[in-house]
């Protein structure tokens, strides 16, 4: 693993992406209290909204990535969306209702590249090793989750503050969306999802 390019490259994406994606999930309902100065109730409910948005994003994303087979198309474009939302929502300032669009638009795009990720992980791993790579991969994304979570509230309680904390959740996230266009793109499956090939022909074929 550790003489596979790929491998590493990708561990160094999961690291930047978990960094700005648990910033994120750690800090949303702060950044919400924050901006609306509503009760743990609506802050609650308002910080769902982003996921379930995010949940609709992972699933039609993984189902485009399937039927086309091309997984790296299915995350870059997302997390550097993902990043660049993340700096819009702080640019709206005080108005929060443009400034929540914005952490929806990002919860969205953080989310929807997961599945098609470990897929790109699994398909670029040199043979026999996939299971151990992505092993690999997830162990770096535990570090990052946990430095942007650590980080992520302390840089809020400097002078940077909020936009502190939004710069570096989203240069997170521009990083891996960076990092994955480091690596090659696995040449798509020639056969359809699903199909068995090296079996004999059925007698009626023939």
């Amino acid at each position: 693993m550790l003489r596979s390019r790929p491998v590493l490259f990708m561990s160094a994406q999961y690291f930047c992406w978990s960094f700005g994606m648990y910033g994120f999930i750690f800090w949303l309902p702060s950044i919400v209290k924050s901006g609306t100065g509503e009760g743990i109730g609506t802050t609650g409910l308002l910080t769902a909204v982003p996921y379930a948005f995010a949940v609709v994003a992972m699933l039609v994303n993984s189902r485009l990535s399937d039927r086309s087979g091309r997984r790296r198309a299915a995350v870059w474009p997302w997390l550097a969306v993902g990043g660049l939302a993340l700096f819009g929502s702080y640019a709206a300032g005080s108005r929060f209702p443009l400034a929540f669009a914005m952490l929806v638009v990002a919860a969205a795009c953080l989310y929807a590249p997961y599945g098609p990720f470990f897929a790109l992980v699994s398909s670029l791993a040199p043979a026999g090793i996939s299971g151990a790579a992505v092993a690999m991969v997830n162990s770096f994304g535990a570090l990052g989750s946990f430095a942007g979570t650590y980080l992520v509230g302390w840089v809020r309680g400097t002078s940077l503050g909020d936009a502190g904390a939004f710069a570096m959740m989203a240069v997170g996230a521009l990083l891996s969306a960076a990092l994955t266009l480091a690596v090659r793109d696995p040449r798509p499956a020639a056969e359809p999802l699903g199909t068995v090939t090296g079996q004999p022909e059925p007698a009626e074929a023939r």
